[in-house]
């Protein structure tokens, strides 16, 4: 009884190491910790020979905040008298239209970057993150949410090539529910580093092309997803689930912001066994499923013909507020040697019968 009793606290401890509750993201306060300094700075009560003075900052603050009013171009400079000391910055806007290529300029040993706000930028320059050399942490909440097409943010992003960004953050980049873009993986995929985390959260975006490929180091992927307008993007988790070796941890939320599922609109079921050929139309853009497909064993047993083998590392998938109506007469079949503990459905419409689902023997 005390040796179940340590598997089981083991079992928990892991969890909470591995696959803790890291995996998404709650917006902090400016000051996210207790010794950030907060600096608050109205451009109204500049020179224009003054907008260019560097900020003065104690030489031992390692946490820095700042409040931009009335700024609708950041200024520029106000980073390069900092110290080496400084590893986290915050930066706040709610009117700022125009930032400018030089803006972090001074930054180069930081950690951490947080943008807060700036939904209504309207130019951005391409280069505005180069300076960034160590970061591992990128959050952008709101940036560019209004005017900032998501290629362009891209491009932005993939400046930070060859850093040690490990945590990518992509909070209310956009919001409009009648208009659902779709993110080309592909215009955010940053060379030469391991990002381990991504988080793009708050944004009813769908997703086309291979996050796997893109982001082949993640631990960790927490995305809000809209309504599929297109075949070509329904593959993108399913190939995540599938073939990464890394993530250990999977969510995937549609926002509570879409229009609700309407009662009814489930009659229509689909055979699971028809889906599998649907996908695969979209080998184009995801060759590695077709290839996955290929070398799979198959099975009369299974509704889709073959069975399927999970993620290696994959402990964690989530699946929230989605309509579920694929149909099966067939156990959907899974390789036992999957490590997948928790599965959960919550707020997803689920058909009158839910298909078997076998192989799943480490499920808690």
């Amino acid at each position: 009884m005390r040796l179940a009793y340590l598997l089981v606290f083991t079992l928990t401890a892991l969890l909470s190491v591995v696959v803790g509750e890291d995996c998404g993201y709650v917006r902090g306060p400016l000051a996210a910790t207790n010794d950030t300094v907060v600096i608050n700075l109205d451009c109204h009560q500049w020179t224009p020979l003054s907008q260019y003075v560097a900020l003065q900052v104690r030489d031992n603050a390692t946490h820095v905040a700042i409040q931009l009013v009335h700024c609708h171009t950041v200024p520029v400079g106000l980073f390069t008298n900092v110290t080496d000391n400084l590893s986290s910055v915050t930066v706040a806007s709610e009117d700022a239209v125009q930032l400018l290529n030089d803006t972090f300029k001074g930054l180069e040993l930081v950690t951490e970057l947080r943008l807060l706000g700036f939904t209504l930028l309207e130019s951005i320059g391409h280069s505005v993150l180069e300076p960034l050399r160590n970061i591992q942490t990128l959050i952008l909440d709101g940036f560019g949410r209004d005017n900032i097409e998501l290629p362009y943010l891209g491009r932005v992003i993939r400046q930070l090539s060859g850093t040690p960004i490990r945590r990518v953050v992509l909070n209310r980049i956009k919001g409009n529910i009648f208009f659902q873009p779709i993110m080309q993986v592909y215009d955010f995929m940053i060379s030469n580093a391991s990002v381990k985390e991504l988080i793009i959260a708050d944004a009813p975006l769908n997703y086309e092309g291979s996050i796997h490929r893109a982001f082949p180091e993640l631990v960790c992927l927490y995305a809000s997803k809209g309504d599929a307008q297109r075949a070509a993007t329904l593959p993108t988790f399913y190939e995540l689930i599938l073939m990464s070796d890394t993530l250990t941890e999977i969510v995937v939320y549609r926002p509570k912001d879409l229009p609700a599922v309407q009662a009814g609109s489930d009659l229509f079921s689909v055979s699971l066994k028809y889906i599998v050929p649907s996908i695969l139309k979209t080998v184009y853009l995801y060759p590695d499923l077709l290839n996955y497909r290929r070398n799979r064993l198959t099975s009369e047993d299974c509704e889709i013909g073959f069975v399927l083998k999970l993620g290696a590392k994959l402990m964690k998938l989530t699946a929230n507020g989605f309509s579920l109506h694929m149909k099966a007469k067939k156990p959907l079949c899974a390789e036992e040697d999957n490590n997948l503990v928790y599965l959960d459905l919550t707020g997803s419409r689920l058909p009158g019968t839910i298909a078997v689902m076998s192989g799943l023997k480490k499920l808690k």
